[in-house]
């Protein structure tokens, strides 16, 4: 259908032409052909003149007189209104309008004064006509003489006189015009009719069609067609040709355009201001569920919960009353609803764009729930122990400050460590799956036992941490008692019992502290000293005192002075004496090491120096130089042994695990030139039993490189004489432990007895360490055994000392 306004702005324009041109065609004619009429009419009235004056001249003297019918009929013939016979002297012979008989020509007003002065001068000649403005046309032609009226006495003289009303031609002159005019404009009607037909068939439906086609545009991908093929205005296919061509490109723009935004990672929804979607992309779709075709004209609030629509409407009007805003041009975090009713959380931030149409907004969203719930699992694993859902380090060192400030204002706390020290041999024996099983199980436990239990968290794998509220911040003793026997029993497994060797620490009057980092110290030395000194303790549990801070306090300044002293050579070799029992004889000695400060007066025991350094990593270095200048005297002859005498030199656990640490040992022998033979390797049973196997390698590799092998402190360890027979060892060391109650135990005679059987029929010598007395020395005599070590047979002493001590005993 065509529409109205388009029909007006096409017809209005081409009507309005043509009427102003027909208007100024018709004025600029009018007077043309007006006159053109007018002087038709003159020449009609000059010739109908001329022949009535001639007619006159013949047959105006009928056989009855003067003719008046003839004249009356001159007049019809001539349109004359006023016929005059004009004599002599001006005198009017004769008129068809009685009312002008008898009078003269110049008292007539109806006769233009020319034409009355050319009578009066007889001037008419062949014929004259004038006009008296608008109102008269008249005119004169002469009688020919001889003419006769009837009753005359003379021939007629005259002129013939017509007058004719002016007005009258010129409404005649008018009508034709209209009439004309008329014609012409029924013509024009015709044309202009035709031309609208043809302009609405032709030009004015396929261009209506046209217009409501591109009103439609971006709706289908269909070019715009013209309603008619056969319309012959070549610029209207041209034009249609090159709007095709330029929508075309816009079509193609528009999803270019819009493959860009279903790319985009995030959803983009533009909206006017009334909140209707007007665009949404691809991720719009996939993030709430809904086509996009069904969210174009739908409000945006389908997109939220229930909770945001009225604040979104009130937020819309508020924006638009006052410019204030919240979200636009700024971004936050808000709920939205998918098409299913679930929510999600989603990142939002909107664009004002102001547009011809009016005003639009643009939001970019995304969902950002796995991001909150990955920044949550990562909050959770940078802040809890993920295996036992408590506290980790980090967090347990934050919230020791929270506390700290709680107890400046009065209230107190303390703290208990737990390290449980053989779970790495738990998991080795039942699998790794148990170490959270086992810390669990340790946790629970503990924390039932605890009350008012402020914090706990997990520090490291084997070490849990609890804070625990109370008046003072003293533990309870019956608190520490009972965490001694929390773990005889062990720990059940659904089925599968174990027991994990737990050990404790508690730090009392924790809030006593400076800050955290003076707690945080004060935490890991009473964790340190517990893990170093739980061998030489009975009980599990330590508390953290002015005593224990005291050693750790000495430990610490042992470990900051103990590598100047190396280098000082301010640690040395001394010598304690190993007597052969059934003759009294030196077999050989054992290389201990001392500490001598530059003052020359002792320094720390090699108790307290040996296992600082073997925490710092010195001991290999300290075990290198007291074997280097143990051997130096030895070759030097300053100890004064026999040819056969040995000297046994301790090596360590970590020595044992290196395994160019024999090749190093080899070297100091060679350089100091002694036989191989003399020199005795001690190592601990519990050393070897770490790692039997590659223990036993190193041990056989020195007893093939001529080396002596003894096994130090055997019974201290693991006890089990089973292993003697996969050791490769030349003697073993029986320890002090079995041989100072040995007057008094006959358990100990027994254990003692059967060790130096054993070791005899495996080919060993037996040394019985820490001999303190005749008496015990004689019991050992008795027992067999081959060599005897302790005060009683001679005390630790330098080489000078050693040398006199030798010498005595030839």
């Amino acid at each position: 259908m065509i529409q109205p306004t388009l029909l007006r702005l096409m017809l209005f324009p081409p009507l309005l032409g043509v009427v102003m041109i027909g208007f100024a065609v018709w004025l600029l004619a009018y007077p043309a052909m007006i006159h053109d009429v007018v002087e038709r009419e003159w020449q009609a009235f000059a010739q109908a003149g001329a022949a009535a004056a001639s007619e006159m001249s013949h047959h105006i003297d009928g056989p009855d007189g003067f003719d008046v019918d003839a004249v009356d009929r001159i007049a019809l013939r001539t349109h004359a209104d006023h016929v005059f016979l004009a004599g002599r002297a001006d005198r009017l012979d004769f008129a068809n309008d009685i009312l002008f008989q008898g009078t003269t020509l110049s008292s007539l007003d109806i006769v233009p004064a020319p034409l009355r002065k050319a009578v009066a001068e007889r001037a008419c000649g062949r014929g004259l006509v004038v006009g008296d403005g608008e109102k008269w046309v008249a005119g004169c032609w002469p009688i020919t003489d001889g003419v006769r009226l009837s009753g005359a006495s003379s021939p007629l003289a005259g002129h013939l006189v017509l007058v004719r009303r002016i007005d009258w031609v010129m409404a005649q002159a008018r009508s034709d015009l209209l009439n004309q005019s008329m014609r012409l404009g029924g013509v024009l009607l015709v044309l202009v009719g035709l031309l609208l037909f043809l302009s609405v068939r032709l030009i004015i439906v396929p261009v209506a069609s046209m217009a409501t086609r591109l009103a439609r545009v971006g709706d289908e991908d269909e070019p715009v067609r013209l309603a008619t093929s056969r319309t012959g205005i070549r610029e209207l296919r041209d034009f249609t040709l090159v709007l095709n061509h330029a929508l075309s490109a816009l079509r193609r723009r528009e999803r270019e355009l819009q493959s860009i935004l279903d790319t985009a990672v995030d959803g983009i929804i533009t909206i006017d201001g009334s909140g209707t979607i007007l665009q949404a992309n691809r991720a719009v779709a996939q993030l709430f569920g809904h086509p996009v075709e069904t969210l174009v004209g739908r409000n945006i609030t389908v997109l939220m919960t229930d909770n945001d629509v009225d604040r979104h409407d009130n937020y819309i009007r508020s924006y638009m009353d006052t410019g204030h805003a919240r979200v636009i041009g700024k971004g936050r975090e808000v709920v939205a609803k998918r098409a299913d009713g679930s929510t999600f959380l989603a990142w939002l931030s909107v664009g004002r764009l102001e547009l011809a149409s009016g005003l639009h907004f643009t939001a970019v969203m995304r969902d950002v729930t796995a991001e909150r719930q990955a920044e949550i699992a990562m909050h959770r694993l940078a802040h809890r122990d993920l295996d036992l859902d408590i506290l980790n380090r980090r967090s347990w060192t934050n919230e020791l400050s929270g506390l700290l400030e709680q107890g400046a204002d009065g209230e107190g706390f303390w703290v208990l460590l737990a390290h449980v020290r053989n779970l790495d041999d738990l998991v080795v024996t039942f699998g790794p799956q148990v170490e959270t099983s086992v810390m669990g199980a340790i946790n629970r436990r503990i924390l039932e036992l605890l009350s008012h239990c402020e914090l706990s968290a997990r520090l490291t794998r084997t070490q849990l941490a609890y804070a625990v509220a109370a008046s003072g911040g003293e533990a309870d003793p019956y608190l520490t008692a009972a965490l001694s026997a929390a773990f005889r029993d062990g720990v059940d497994l659904g089925g599968l019992s174990m027991l994990p060797d737990v050990h404790f620490v508690v730090l009392p009057r924790a809030q006593a502290y400076e800050n955290r980092e003076a707690l945080l110290l004060a935490q890991d030395a009473g964790a340190s000293w517990a893990a170093q000194t739980a061998d030489q303790r009975a009980s599990p549990v330590v508390t953290y005192d002015d005593q224990v801070a005291g050693a750790i306090r000495e430990r610490t300044a042992v470990a900051a002075d103990l590598p100047a002293a190396m280098a000082a050579g301010l640690l040395y070799p001394v010598f304690q004496p190993q007597v052969r029992l059934r003759d009294g004889s030196v077999r050989g000695v054992e290389t201990l090491v001392r500490w001598r400060r530059a003052d020359g007066k002792p320094g720390p025991g090699p108790a307290l120096f040996i296992p600082v350094a073997e925490r710092i990593g010195l001991v290999g270095d300290i075990d290198r130089l007291v074997a280097k200048r143990t051997l130096e005297h030895l070759s030097s002859g300053r100890l004064g042994l026999p040819r056969d005498a040995v000297i046994s030199i301790n090596a360590s656990v970590k020595e044992l695990a290196d395994p160019i640490w024999l090749d190093g040992l080899m070297d100091i022998v060679h350089q100091a030139g002694v036989f191989p033979g003399r020199l005795e390797i001690e190592v601990t049973e519990t050393a070897v039993m770490e790692n039997l196997d590659r223990t036993a390698g190193v041990l056989a590799r020195l007893r093939a490189a001529g080396v002596k092998v003894a096994i130090d402190d055997f019974g201290a360890g693991y006890a089990s004489l089973s292993y003697l027979k996969h050791l490769p060892a030349d003697l073993i060391k029986i320890d002090q432990g079995f041989i100072r109650d040995l007057a008094d135990s006959r358990r100990s005679r027994h254990i003692v007895g059967s060790v130096i059987t054993l070791a005899h029929d495996l080919g060993m010598e037996v040394v019985a360490e820490g001999v303190e007395n005749a008496e015990t020395a004689a019991i050992l005599t008795e027992l067999g055994c081959d060599i005897g070590q302790g005060w009683h047979f001679g005390r630790p002493m330098e080489a000078e000392a050693l040398a006199g001590f030798v010498a005595g005993r030839v």
